[in-house]
């Protein structure tokens, strides 16, 4: 566990400090704050959940040139690539985790907002499963924020860009970007946006294929899988609602996106399907994250003060709690895929 609580206070304490210091930020700041964390990701073993099917996916391109596996057609392609640099599987592990945490650095060292923003709320709720679980979503997300900055900005073309990679490296990045594109574009830009996506599938029929037959998949699969219990979610809402009261409490005007109130709509209805079935938890995920990424965008609206980043605290202390309690549970016998933590060269000695 120390393995994993050491990063947080290192980056927690660090960012704490230097937000309340007359400091410009920077990508290498946040860089600085991460690098305990950094190598807890490069140097793992067969840690995380999903580890030990990248490292087998890597290790039948690396054998093969392909895999039976199927993922998105952006990973495969980022995966084969890394194959053809020269790198082994366990490497091409680690350079995906770090491409997400590369991503990271750059598009939350804008202003000191969006520093403390993920240092307190995205670090202890997405960080490790970004980088060690799910990757590819991991990935996708990162990608994904890159797009809604560009979008915010109202640089369509990089954000139907960045939005296509995203799509292309995993599928659930869509809901995202239709969330934040549904409610700040135009009705033109949404239809020229529609034609270019449309293009795309036209152009990459293939890939269109397989994302009807990865939504029908992932329809079937979650049919077999409930939650677990009547209070399943309830963790992410509370986050998700103690965002939103915190954000409307310090907001300086009424002049702010309604935006905020669908991805809380959503996240409600989310819980709600989470009573029955494990799809429910995987979309409050998405709108959880998209509530962050509305934060991201609009903290100048927000009378940031010592109150505002006290209840932030908050939340990452709640956050981290519940990251340690998620990966110290044990399901039917077995151990969780995050604990005991170990290294690579631990794992080669067996």
């Amino acid at each position: 566990m120390l393995y994993y609580l050491v990063p947080y206070i290192f980056i927690t304490f660090l960012s704490l400090n230097i937000y309340f210091k007359k400091q410009k930020i920077s990508w290498q700041i946040i860089l600085f704050f991460l690098l305990p964390s950094i190598l807890i990701v490069g140097l793992r073993g067969n840690v995380g959940t999903d580890t030990v099917h990248y490292l087998a996916y890597l290790e039948d391109i690396h054998l093969f040139g392909d895999s039976l596996v199927k993922f998105e057609p952006g990973f495969k392609l980022l995966n084969k690539f890394i194959i053809y640099l020269g790198a082994t599987p366990r490497l091409g592990v680690a350079i995906i985790g770090m491409i997400s945490i590369s991503i990271l650095c750059a598009v939350y060292s804008r202003s000191k907002n969006e520093m403390i923003l993920f240092s307190l709320v995205v670090y202890p709720l997405f960080f490790f499963d970004f980088t060690m679980n799910g990757m590819r979503y991991g990935l996708s997300f990162c990608l994904a924020t890159i797009a809604i900055d560009a979008l915010y900005r109202k640089k369509y073309w990089h954000f139907a860009i960045w939005g296509i990679t995203a799509f292309t490296i995993q599928y659930s990045s869509l809901l995202l970007i239709l969330l934040f594109l549904s409610v700040l574009v135009k009705k033109k830009y949404i239809i020229i946006f529609s034609i270019i996506l449309g293009g795309f599938i036209l152009i990459f029929p293939n890939m269109f294929a397989f994302f009807m037959d990865s939504v029908a998949d992932k329809q079937n699969a979650y049919g077999e899988v409930y939650a677990p219990g009547f209070v399943s979610g309830l963790a992410p809402l509370l986050v998700v609602l103690f965002l939103y009261s915190n954000f409307l409490y310090f907001k300086k005007n009424k002049n702010y996106s309604k935006l905020i109130h669908f991805v809380v709509i959503f996240e409600i209805v989310s819980f709600i399907i989470a009573k029955f079935t494990y799809a429910g938890l995987r979309l409050q995920g998405v709108f959880l994250y998209g509530m962050i990424l509305f934060l991201k965008n609009n903290t100048t609206t927000l009378q940031v003060r010592r109150q505002y980043i006290f209840n932030l605290s908050i939340v990452s202390v709640f956050s981290i709690l519940l990251f340690f309690k998620n990966i110290s549970n044990i399901v039917e016998g077995d151990v969780s895929p995050f604990l005991p933590y170990k290294f690579f060269w631990e794992e080669n000695n067996k």
